[in-house]
């Protein structure tokens, strides 16, 4: 699990408290880092200036945080070395995968010049013997896989219960995950959990829990994964992304134009936030627009309102007339008679000479 942000002191400390009075400690069982699988690694010519410098700028705020969470962990429990390939990922997950993140990819350096600092925390797997389950650390695990080594971890016996509000507290605690996969977790919990232990679990009032899950539910998870975590986009604006889906599903007129822009090149190549912008940006713009089907009959109602007779005109079949004393004006509508127009306007000079004759013979 990547380390985000800063901690003081006695957040630490505070979190501490509430795992040693949520588990109760036990004896650990020590295992071997024999058979550790070489993992292949990122390219580095893949990874441009400014994904150096944004790594740089993590591993800056991991060497504080390191120091701290170290004192906070030695001594409190028997840290033991884990084979990686005998380590499993948590029953649920919490995170989004992205092809490029800066803070693991910082992880992964400092622990590859200084060690992994902070152990992970583990339960024996339930249904797989001589192997284990986290709850937390998967960054940190994933990060030791890649390089081919050991895991450092403390074993506890923890129930699924445990094991969720364990995975959660440390991540919360530490607002170590985006708004939208806060948002995934409290639905993946809610289709088997009460909400009761996603309260604790997430550090959150029960109302804000609701407004988590009714978003991850509005929203179609592709569309989730299609922009990725998000880590700079809050609340508010996911709330207006969702408010364009209803059921789960965005109006029909929007459907083909967003398909299309989630699969271009631009979209896939962009950064996450950058992502959800487009999409909100394209929604917003499709809104604007109008449904063309909707546009196409306002017009058309429109200009049947406006070719609606006066009560001072008169009607020929499709041709509106309207007399004075001094003049008499006929109205064509074009789209109910398409080329009437073109055929009096031809036949106009001989019904002119017509009537010319017909006042001479008068």
């Amino acid at each position: 699990m990547g380390i985000v942000g800063a901690w003081t002191m006695t957040k630490a400390k505070d979190r501490k408290n509430a795992l040693d009075s949520l588990f109760a400690s036990g004896p650990m069982s020590p295992m071997g880092a024999s058979g550790a699988v070489q993992r292949p690694r990122l390219s580095s010519g893949a990874i441009g200036a400014a994904e150096i410098n944004l790594i740089k700028d993590e591993r800056d705020k991991l060497k504080e945080e390191l120091k701290q969470l170290s004192s906070k962990v030695e001594g409190s429990a028997q840290i033991v070395e884990l084979d990686t390939q005998k380590v499993l990922p948590s029953f649920i997950a919490d995170r989004m995968e992205v092809a490029f993140d800066p803070a693991f990819e910082a992880l992964k350096e400092s622990i590859s010049e200084t060690g992994q600092q902070v152990p992970i925390l583990v339960r024996p797997a339930p249904k797989q013997e001589g192997c284990y389950q986290i709850a937390y650390g998967h960054r940190r695990w994933r990060a030791c896989q890649a390089l081919g080594i050991a895991v450092k971890g403390t074993i506890r016996e923890l129930t699924d219960e445990e094991l969720l509000i364990a995975q959660g507290q440390e991540n919360h605690e530490r607002k170590d995950l985006s708004f939208i996969e806060t948002c995934l977790f409290v639905r993946r919990l809610a289709q088997d959990y009460p909400q009761s232990l996603i309260v604790k679990a997430i550090g959150k009032d029960k109302s804000l829990v609701s407004k988590y899950r009714r978003l991850a539910e509005t929203v179609p998870e592709l569309y989730l994964r299609s922009i990725g975590p998000a880590p700079k986009i809050g609340r508010p604006r996911w709330e207006e992304l969702a408010s364009f889906f209803q059921n789960g599903l965005l109006p029909e007129a929007y459907q083909s134009a967003v398909d299309k822009s989630i699969e271009s090149e631009a979209f896939v190549q962009a950064a996450s936030d950058d992502r959800f912008v487009m999409l909100l940006q394209l929604l917003q713009k499709l809104k604007s627009d109008g449904d063309p089907q909707e546009n196409k009959s306002k017009k058309e109602k429109a200009e049947s309102k406006a070719f609606e007779l006066p009560k001072s005109w008169s009607k020929i079949d499709s041709v509106a007339v309207k007399s004075s004393e001094t003049t008499t004006s006929f109205t064509i509508n074009h789209r109910q008679t398409p080329g009437l127009k073109e055929f009096l306007l031809d036949q106009l000079p001989e019904l002119l000479q017509q009537f010319d004759d017909k006042a001479q013979k008068n």
